[in-house]
This record gives C-alpha cells, structure tokens and sequence, in this order.
C-alpha cells in the first residue's frame, strides 16, 4: 500500500490507503460528465473525465458540434496514486465548491479546441437511486449518481473564434457517478458467457 495527498483528508471508508477501492472488481469507476448549450443549435459542447482505479488508468474527452463542425479531443494517462490530480494531458476538473461550483478546463493544443469554463449549480445537486444489477451471481451494476442542471460563464474557443459564455444564456446539465459498471474491454469467457448481451441506458 502506498500513500496519497488524499490520505491526509479525514474521508476513509475502509481499512485502506485512499488510492484503493473498497471493491477489486476491475470494472469499478468515478466519472465526471458534462454538457453545455446556449439553449439553440448553434453549439453543443459534452465533457468527461473518468478515473479507473483498478484499471490504473484515467482519461478524458470533449466533444463539440458548432455548425457543420464536429470536433473531439480526447486524452488518457496512467492514474498514479493521487486520484485527487485530474489533470489529463490538456484537461483539468476543478472542484471549486462541492456540489456548487466546478471549474472545466481543456488548455490550447493541436486539435483547435480549448475552453475554460466555470459551472453554478441552480439546483442543488440530487442523489438518484442506487443502480444495481446482478448477471448469473456476478454483480454488473452497482453504481450511484448524482445529477445537476447549472449555468456556465467563460469562453470556448474553436478555431480562432472565440465563443463568450455568459450565464444569462449558457445552461447545461453535469452528473457525476461512481462504483462497479462495465468498462473498457469485455470480461474474459466464463460463466457470463451465456450473456446474448444487453443494452442499458
């Protein structure tokens, strides 16, 4: 076991270094998303940031559509042991004032895509039910989320244009979820062999 600055937080769940999980199950994970409009066509913009600890990996994207412009950044890293450093290449998530106020960062690079924004909620963030689902006596699902409607206020820049984001205009939706779901690569054969597959949303 190895030590985090996260340790130092008095937010133990378990007999465990923060950096651990209470479950080794490979597929457990703690994910950001978000979304951000103007409330027209004119601009969608969707960002995640996810970490995997037992995969040892944390990654991130931004996808925009502008017009007849679509446009995705992604970048991936190894996680290392402080889970409190989301930064991945370019991105960044800042928590500012939990469940108020997060800052969402994708610095300038080569793909013409970089934004600095900062997120209100207006609603005060909510708890949905736990998610659970157990396949032939293995557990696929047990996750929670909460989920957020907020304004933005700052600048998204594509190209050499600079979009000003104001939050009299700019709205959005943010969740943030955590636990066991399937991820990354299929689980070796086995008893979930049986499985024909199911979709879930």
């Amino acid at each position: 076991m190895a030590l985090s600055p996260l340790d130092d937080h008095p937010v133990h769940q378990t007999a465990q270094v923060m950096r651990h999980v209470a479950t080794s199950d490979r597929n457990f994970y703690d994910r950001y998303y978000f979304n951000c409009h103007a409330g027209t066509d004119e601009l969608m913009l969707i960002v995640g940031l996810g970490q995997y600890p037992n995969l040892g990996v944390t990654d991130a994207f931004a996808c925009v559509r502008h017009g007849d412009l679509h446009r995705v950044v992604r970048a991936s890293r190894e996680l290392g042991p402080d889970r409190m450093n989301t930064g991945i290449g370019p991105f960044r998530v800042e928590v500012v004032e939990g469940l108020k106020r997060l800052r969402v960062i994708l610095e300038p690079n080569e793909h013409g895509l970089s934004f600095e924004l900062d997120w209100e909620g207006t609603i005060p963030a909510t708890l949905e039910p736990r998610h659970f689902l157990r396949w032939q006596e293995r557990v696929m699902f047990d996750s929670v989320r909460l989920a957020q409607t907020g304004r933005w206020t700052g600048s998204i820049t594509i190209g050499d244009q600079v979009i000003p984001v104001t939050p009299d205009r700019w709205l959005g939706t943010r969740d943030r979820s955590w636990g066991v779901r399937p991820v990354g690569e299929p689980e070796p054969p086995g008893i979930q062999a049986n499985n024909s597959g199911t979709f879930y949303w």
